[in-house]
């Protein structure tokens, strides 16, 4: 985590720490403070630094050593905020893969030079790892087009109102990973969250064996001696020719706490402004996506303890975390998206200093990867500006139900509009509000926005007692918005049971 190019967190105790022989004593100065510590038995050492204020200016980070004849230099360091970004892949998406690609080509040099970026490389392992490998890098062209689309947009709209902040981003996912691959051994083992994970994890691994693990290995170098024969002759691969799947096993590179241990263990303590969690695709399923928020929940906990933990500062711990509503699916793979979606808006009550942004009307529902991720990082921005910055006091959420009243033939939905009012987007009337009666039975709704309210009603629910709006997996073209543009949150209230599968 320290290297040429870094950022480090402005305004909080700064922990810079390494390795070295044991008893060697160590010398950090950075800005104009000195610190020291003797490394431990184990070989680490570690040293706080004080808060520092934001800074544009490039300083130099020496770290010295009494049994080393030459000083570890590190140039370049900026001062400012740094966001972490974690999920899988719609996080790790890189902004090559977007639309708006020719923008960053066309962009002039040192367009943003106060931004920094960090990828963690991908690396598993069983106990928590203390380096990543990797390194920072300055936001050139070459770099932004390498990097995770999201995250970048998401600093790129922060730079606009924080131009005097410079700003560290740090890419740590991986696609097609559930929730579970990232959280701690100690939540995994024993917290009770994850006692569906546990039960499904000892069966899985009924049907491993090492000399099935052996068989594979032993096919994958064959496969690797193969492509590697045939690139050396400069003969094309055939399509015959396919890799051996893995093993759902211990060497399993989905396997729980995996990636926690090899991909955010070793960024704990370095002190960070905020995380933001793109990620939930994965865990959309029948059996998942009912363990999903207690889970969520000791995660968040657990991971923010850990920061604590590693660092020794209470203060460490309390960065906000914010999470990336799942966008648009089809109906045939999203069957369970409506009910993820209202567990990931749930979790921005249900754990401290949180947040969830919308992304349903983002993207074609058939696509997995939305290409447009600018709205998606320009929301997050502004969920933000709002909520940690205080620099937006209105307009970083969407309309959202504070209230249901049936009266008569209709129901009285009070809505918080998260800006000056509510709108129809293109002037149509109110699309995909849906009222049941007794039955549970929901039927399509007329919707009239009245102030900060809208009355739904039915012809084929005489006295409608719930209602909802744009729970489905991909609402095609929703039109309910406030005045900040942002569109309203899907909701149900009915507290009807997940379906199962037929």
């Amino acid at each position: 985590m320290f290297s040429d190019h870094m950022v480090l967190q402005r305004e909080r105790p700064l922990p810079v720490w390494g390795t070295a022989p044991a008893g060697e004593k160590v010398t950090v100065s950075f800005s104009g403070e000195t610190a020291t510590a003797i490394t431990q038995e184990e070989g680490r050492w570690q040293v706080m630094l004080s808060p520092k204020a934001a800074s544009t200016s490039p300083q130099t980070l020496t770290i010295q050593g009494s049994k080393r004849a030459d000083d570890i230099v590190i140039k370049d360091v900026l001062v400012g905020d740094v966001w972490l970004g974690t999920g899988q892949s719609n996080m790790d998406w890189d902004l090559s893969g977007t639309d708006r690609r020719a923008d960053i080509e066309a962009m002039p040099a040192a367009r943003f030079k106060h931004i920094r970026l960090y990828k963690t490389p991908q690396q598993i392992s069983d106990v928590p790892l203390h380096d990543t490998g990797g390194a920072w890098t300055e936001a050139t062209q070459q770099e932004i087009m390498r990097f995770s689309a999201t995250l970048f947009y998401f600093g790129e709209e922060l730079n606009k109102h924080l131009p005097d902040v410079p700003l560290g981003l740090v890419r740590s996912s991986v696609g097609a990973t559930n929730l579970y691959c990232w959280i701690p051994n100690e939540l995994r083992d024993k917290d009770p969250s994850a006692s569906y994970l546990r039960n499904w994890w000892s069966k899985a691994l009924l049907n491993w064996s090492p000399e099935k693990q052996a068989q594979r290995d032993a096919e994958l170098q064959a496969y690797e001696d193969k492509v590697a024969e045939l690139k050396q002759q400069k003969q094309p691969i055939p399509q015959s020719l396919k890799k051996p799947g893995e093993l759902l096993g211990p060497k399993w590179s989905r396997r729980p706490s995996g990636l926690y241990n090899g991909m955010i263990a070793p960024l704990q303590p370095f002190a960070i402004r905020g995380q933001i969690w793109y990620q939930g695709e994965w865990d959309a399923k029948h059996d998942w996506v009912q363990h999903y928020h207690d889970m969520f929940v000791a995660y968040a906990k657990s991971y923010r303890a850990a920061w604590v933990e590693a660092s020794g500062n209470d203060a460490s711990g309390d960065f906000p975390i914010y999470i990336v509503q799942l966008p648009a699916r089809e109906a045939q793979d999203g069957r369970y998206w409506p009910y993820m979606r209202e567990v990931q808006d749930r979790l921005a009550t249900s754990v401290p200093n949180s947040g969830v942004i919308l992304t349903y009307d983002t993207n074609d529902p058939h696509e997995l990867h939305p290409r447009e991720k600018t709205p998606v990082g320009q929301r997050l921005a502004w969920l933000a500006l709002g909520r940690e910055y205080m620099l937006r006091d209105k307009g970083w959420f969407g309309p959202r139900l504070i209230n249901a009243q049936p009266s008569g033939g209709s129901i009285k939905l009070t809505f918080n509009p998260g800006d000056e009012g509510m709108k129809s987007s293109d002037g149509q009337p109110l699309r995909y509000f849906e009222v049941a009666g007794d039955d549970g039975v929901y039927h399509a709704a007329e919707a009239e926005i009245q102030g900060n309210a809208v009355m739904v009603s039915s012809s084929a629910v005489k006295h409608p007692r719930t209602a909802r709006y744009a729970f489905i997996p991909s609402p095609d073209h929703p039109n309910f918005y406030n005045t900040a543009g942002l569109p309203a949150f899907p909701f149900r209230t009915d507290t009807l049971p997940i379906p199962g599968y037929k």
